[in-house]
Order: C-alpha cells, then structure tokens, then sequence
C-alpha cells in the first residue's frame, strides 16, 4: 500500500493503521487513535505515498514542542528511504529557512515559526501536497495551526492526528473545519483491528490528607475568597453561587462579563466589581497553592503580591489583599512553619518501592509548577537508585533558567538510555513523546482537562504494560479536578461514539473503485444525488472561505499580491493578535529588533502600543517619557495606540496626573495618542495606516502645501520645516542656533545634534537630504 518507500521490515504494519491509510492517503482525515497505538506510522505511510506520486511537492509535518519535532524528524529518517527531513524551529535563522525551504521537499517545524514565515511571506504552502497536524485539537483560538489551516491551499492533502480530541462534539467539527479535515477516523482500544494492540494499564488514585496547620491556612485564605465574592455579588455578579465552589473557570467568565460591560458604561461600580475579581482570582490562586502545592509555592506567591501592594503604582486589587488581617496572619504562620506539602514524601515512597521492585524502572512524575518539580527533584535525589532530572520549557520563569532545545533533547536521551530514570516534568513532557520504556507516571496533581489527563497517562503503557497513580489531596480542589476530568473523559468517549455512528449511517470511503467523483460511497438512506447536493453547499461555503481569506489566498490576482504593503514589527510583538490580525489583511510582516517603538510603518511613522497597564506603569516607572522623547526624535509622525479600559481605575494614580501625561505627550512632544477598545481594534488602525502611506507614495504627492504671503524670517522656518523630522519649534531651534536657512544647510551631523531635541538620526536624515543627489 505504501509502495517501495515506508521501511516495512522497520515498522509492524497494523491492519488498522493501513486501513486507516488507505483512506487518508486521498481524503484529509482526521485521526483519532488512543496513544500508544502508531498515529505517525499512519502519517509516515501517508507521506510515502505523496512522495512517489508528487516528487516535485512539499510535505509539511507540523509539531508542537521541540523535543516532538526531533523526535518525528529521527523517525522520518529511519523509517522514510532516502528522506532527509529539515527542522524547522526558532533556533534556525529566518534567512536560512527560506533557503531551506526551497531546497528541500521535508519541512518538519513548530507551527509558530511556519506562522511567523508565511506572515513575513518568506514561504508560501502553494507547491505543498501535504500539511500533517500533530495534536490536532491544538487548533483552535489563536494558536498558529489555525493560521495555517488557513492559509492552506485546499489543493493538498492534510492529516490531523490525536489522541485526545475533546469532549464536545462540535470542538472536533471545529477542529475539522479549521483545517481543511473532510473525513474522520475513530478507533478506541476496545476496537476488535486495535484491542490486541493495546497493553494493560494499571490505575490508582492515592488519598493524601494536609496536616492540620496547613488546613488552617487553607481556611483563613477561604473566608478572605467568601468576602471577596460576597462584595462581587452585591454588584449584581456571580450571584447565588457558593465562593467556596467558585472555580476559576467562573471567577474568569465574570471578568470576562464585566469587562464586556465596560465597554458600553462608565460606571464606577463596575471598575469596583472589577478590581474586586482580580482580587478573588489572586486569592483562588493561593488557595490553589496551599491545597495542591505546598507551604513553599505559597509563601512565594503571596510574597509577590505584597512586593506588588508595597510598590509605586501597585494594583487596588493587592494592596487591599494585604490589608486583610487574615493575609497577615496566613504570612506569620508560613514564616513559622517549616513543613513540605505531604504528597512531596508520597511521591518518595512510591519511588522508591517501584525502584525496589524494578531497578531498571523509568518513571515520569507531572506536575503543573517548576517550583514544585524543582522540590520533587531534590527529594527524589534522596533515593538510593534514584536519578532524577527536571524537563521543563525554555523560557526563563523569575529567575528560573528553562532548557534550550537542545538541553531538552538530550534530557529525553539520557531519560531513554537510563543515564537518569525518573523525569520530573511540566507541562512540555506530556503530548506525544514517545518512549516505550517508561514503566510509570505520577500524577502530583489531578488536571481537570480531559486531554491533559490522555496525554499525561498516554506515556506509559506504551509497548509494555504500564501504572499510572495519581495523588488527591483530600476535601480539596485536587478531587474536584479528578471528577471533572473522568467525567468529561466518559463524555468525549460516548461522543465519539456518536460521531463514529453518524459517520457511518450518513456516509463511508471505500475503496476507490467504489466510490462517486465525490468521493463518497452511499449508505443507509441517503440518494447519491442528496449526497451530491450536500457537498455542491459545502464546496460552495468553502469557496466563499477560500475568498474570504485576506492572508495568502492564492486566486488573488498578480496586482493584489504584488500591493507592497508592509510593517517592521518588533521581536517582542510577533506573537500578539495584532500581528496575526495585520497578516490576514495580506500586509507583511517583517520583524526586527526595535530600539524605538512596536511598530514601523515607514521612514516617518512609528507606532508605540502600550496597553493600559502597561501605560500606567510607564508613567510610574519614567519610561513614558524617555519613549515619546525618542519617538518624537526619530520619526516625523510618532503615535501612541492606547489599548483597553480601566485607564483611570486600575492603578493607585490620581486622574491629573494622567490627564497632565496625555497632555504632554500631545504638546511637548507631538505625539496624537489613540484609544482602542483590543487589538482587532489597534490592527485594523494600524492597517490603515499602512494602507494610506502606501497609497501617498503611488500618488508621489507633494511633501508640502505652498503658504500663502510670508515674512522672511517664516519663509525660513517654512524651508527648514522640509526638512525630516522637523517641527515648527525645532525649526525655530535651528533658526535660533545658526542665525540661516544656509548656515544649517551647510552643518554637518555633530553640529546639527548640539540643538535641543534633534538626535542621531533626525542628524542623519538631514544631512542626506542635503547632500545626496536625485
């Protein structure tokens, strides 16, 4: 099936996997399989096939973590004749990937840095066969496979792998839609093609109980949470709920509705309402800490907001937190007590007995903080046997140094060759990779995500029978978690079930010589004709889809995609939906390293977008000024977008002080400031801007209007004011400094910079409008 291509003496063909092939290999499928069970094989015999039949093509295998981009990468290789896959990641110069994409037909790359590509339009997907999406239910919101979901070209073939879709039905047809996925495979272990397949997995949940000095803090930190909500609910929020049932998930869903509010009102009761949320939710945090972390993790949390009620400027929300005299007394007691949260010593013993029963155990222990896993790692190193290891992120976390890819991959090596036997992991160790000799996961904490819970546990139990123990904090929100995650789990099940019988009753892929043009074979009720009509309306929405697209639709014509249109952004700003938002408008995207304000969108114009928060604390900090007097130096039309509400609320800073910023930022520098409610908002102004100024230099309109009737001495300003950057003031300076126009003109760049307010650059520009030719 997989012709001459797919190492078949490697790999154990599966019925299963083949079948499964057979179909995706002319129809983009999603696959759902349980892990463990060869979701890349299927990949793998997909992409030979498109290899044999489309040379000249390009396959994409999409990943989201780097270690899983190694690891797909070694497999393609071993298991591919003759390919010699390139990986793509941040770590690869942007300048080197356009040549490696050219020059090679396998790209096996994270989605943010395809993202970044396309929206920079170094690469384009139209010479692209197949686009494989591992983790597929990854996309959704604004993570970057939606981006590119959509920006491919229907033309090729795409192939969505994963084990944990969701529990919600219409999450999957989602994620089906997003990517371009026509048809979806479902096997579950119980299959009679997969069951064989499957190996034992051993369950176990462990009941641990908080001494009692910690239950007392825990109380002390919920009666403060009661009377936070209580104050919500007498605003009309969150009424008739219990606080102590309160999850996150609804204390985020009020913000959400008061934000919304916001919007349409100036009331101060709602900023009130407001504030008291991010109270409750600091305060649910800390909760959190206390019942499933530790005295330690506490301590440091409420630290960090008693530096932040204690500094300049800082937040309503805190300060108020530390007027409690609970909080006082909640800090008086962590400073006394000198006690580990009493899952650390449980996952010790549970250690340690596997160890003595299997010396050549592999063991990975989850949970959701580097702190915690830094203090499991030290206790662990207790052991007799024990070589344990943390495997956590890259980025740096408040002086917590993450792994770099490559420390990432050879902390998996190590793991898999035994140099250390117990992985102390974050979030980053649970989708995907694959390695079989784990014997043991460790959950020191439940999640309350059905996905998380799959992917966890998918790492044992995968070519070997497996255990799996997970510690539940007693009357705490840790049994809550476990309950909601079986619960979803049985219902992701029972609607996959569902969707496999709809599958099967509306429609099924046979064999190709079974099937209609369409591609479909009828079954049940449903006339051929009816079919036909149904995917003649869902051809018809995806044209229109395919129309809409306003990033990398490639049924523009040649004059539309050669408009020109296109912004420096800085480094910092290339994940935010405001760059997203400005791709889809088919602007692009270069990035750089911006010394002066967010976004360039040219030699005149720069724009600072600074959030409310953000704003506040620039005023608070000094770093306001030192921005704006560097914007209005260096560009002619500097702008400031404002972004959000709360603008007098948020901060302890009185109104006049931020009506005397705004003030100054439009008369002592020149600087017009813009008010946007999010950033489609501050998107769609930025366009604009772009837009308009690539519209002026087509029209190479006149730089200035003439003035009518001068005196001499404004005929001067008026010539040097034609100057780059030059306002009226600055070209009274100039007047003022070297006595005429001749004078300033005949200057060089040193002598030009003794006057107030004209930098190195401002310098520059003028001396080569001056001197240079044409």
């Amino acid at each position: 099936m997989s012709g001459d291509l797919l190492k078949t003496d490697a790999i154990e063909e599966r019925e299963y996997q083949k079948n499964i092939a057979s179909i995706a290999k002319n129809r983009s499928t999603l696959v759902i399989l349980p892990t463990g069970l060869g979701k890349t094989i299927i990949a793998l015999m997909v992409m030979s096939h498109r290899l044999m039949h489309e040379r000249e093509k390009k396959i994409l295998f999409l990943a989201p973590t780097k270690p899983l981009v190694n690891q797909h990468s070694k497999d393609i290789s071993n298991l591919i004749k003759d390919a010699e896959p390139e990986i793509f990641t941040g770590e690869v110069r942007p300048d080197q990937r356009e040549k490696l994409w050219r020059d090679n037909n396998i790209i096996v790359s994270t989605p943010q840095v395809i993202r970044n590509d396309l929206m920079a339009k170094r690469i384009d997907l139209k010479d692209t066969s197949l686009i494989v999406f591992d983790e597929a239910h990854r996309a959704v919101g604004d993570y970057a496979y939606v981006f590119i979901g959509e920006a491919y070209e229907r033309g090729g073939l795409t192939l969505g792998l994963t084990a944990s879709p969701g529990s919600e039905k219409g999450d999957i047809l989602s994620v089906c839609d997003t990517l371009g996925l026509e048809h979806i495979e479902i096997r579950t272990k119980y299959d009679p093609d997969v069951v064989k397949y499957t190996n034992h997995l051993e369950k176990k949940w462990i009941d641990v109980r908080l001494p009692q000095e910690q239950k007392r803090i825990v109380q002390k930190l919920k009666k403060i949470k009661k009377r936070e909500v209580k104050k919500i609910q007498s605003f009309g929020f969150l009424e008739g709920k219990n606080a102590n049932r309160l999850s996150r998930k609804d204390l985020i869903k009020a913000r959400d509705q008061i934000q919304s509010e916001l919007h349409s009102s100036n009331k101060s009761s709602l900023y009130r309402a407001a504030s008291l949320i991010a109270s409750s939710i600091k305060i649910d945090h800390a909760i959190d800490q206390a019942e499933t972390q530790g005295p330690y993790g506490l301590r440091e949390f409420i630290e960090k907001i008693k530096n932040e009620a204690e500094s300049r400027g800082g937040s309503k929300a805190s300060k108020r937190l530390m007027k409690c005299s609970e909080m006082s007394e909640v800090l008086a007691e962590l400073k006394e007590l000198d006690q580990e949260h009493p899952k650390v010593e449980k996952v010790k013993k549970i250690v340690t007995q596997q160890l003595e029963k299997k010396p050549d155990s592999r063991m990975i222990v989850f949970t959701n903080y580097r702190r915690t896993a830094t203090k499991i790692t030290e206790k662990l190193e207790e052991i007799d046997g024990a070589r344990p290891t943390r495997f956590i992120g890259q980025a740096d976390k408040e002086g917590d140094k993450g792994l770099k890819q490559k420390e990432q991959i050879k902390t998996i090596e190590d793991f898999e060759s035994g140099d250390f036997n117990v992985l102390v992991a974050t979030s980053v160790g649970e989708e995907g990779l694959d390695i079989p000799s784990t014997d043991m996961v460790i959950f020191y904490e439940p999640v309350p995500s059905e996905i998380r819970t799959i992917q966890r546990r998918g790492r044992t139990a995968r070519r070997r029978k497996g255990k799996v123990v997970i510690l539940i904090t007693k009357d705490t929100r840790d049994e809550a978690y476990y309950w909601s995650s079986k619960r979803k789990e049985k219902k992701m099940h029972k609607n996959l079930m569902r969707l496999r019988d709809d599958l099967e009753t509306e429609i099924s892929v046979g064999d190709p010589m079974d099937v209609d043009k369409k591609g479909y074979k009828v079954v049940g009720k449903k006339s051929k004709k009816n079919l036909k009509k149904e995917q003649k309306k869902k051809d018809t929405r995806e044209d229109k889809k395919q129309r809409a697209l306003t990033d990398f639709d490639d049924n523009k014509d040649e004059a539309q995609k050669e408009s020109g249109d296109e912004i420096t952004v800085d480094t910092r700003e290339q994940n935010s939906k405001v760059v997203l938002e400005l791709a889809k408008k088919d602007i692009k995207i270069n990035t750089s390293q911006l010394s002066i304000g967010d976004y360039v969108v040219s030699e005149d114009i720069a724009v600072e977008r600074k959030e409310v928060s953000d704003f506040l604390q620039s005023l608070i900090d000094g770093r306001l000024f030192t921005q704006a007097k560097a914007l209005s130096e260096n560009y002619q039309n500097p702008i400031i977008i404002l972004e959000g509400d709360g603008l007098y609320q948020k901060r302890n800073i009185r109104d006049n002080a931020i009506y005397g910023a705004l003030a100054s930022l439009a008369t002592d520098f020149r600087i017009p400031v813009l008010f946007t409610k999010g950033e489609e908002e501050t998107a769609a102004i930025i366009a604009t801007m772009v837009k308009r100024d690539s519209k002026d230099k087509k029209r190479s309109l006149s730089v200035r209007k003439e003035k009518e009737s001068m005196s001499m001495y404004d005929t001067r300003k008026f010539i040097l004011e034609g100057l780059p950057s030059i306002s009226g003031r600055l070209a009274e300076r100039l007047l003022e400094h070297f006595g005429s126009v001749r004078e300033v003109f005949m200057a060089d760049e040193k002598e030009l910079q003794e006057v107030k307010g004209i930098g190195p650059s401002t310098a520059e520009k003028i001396v080569s409008v001056i001197s240079e030719d044409g």
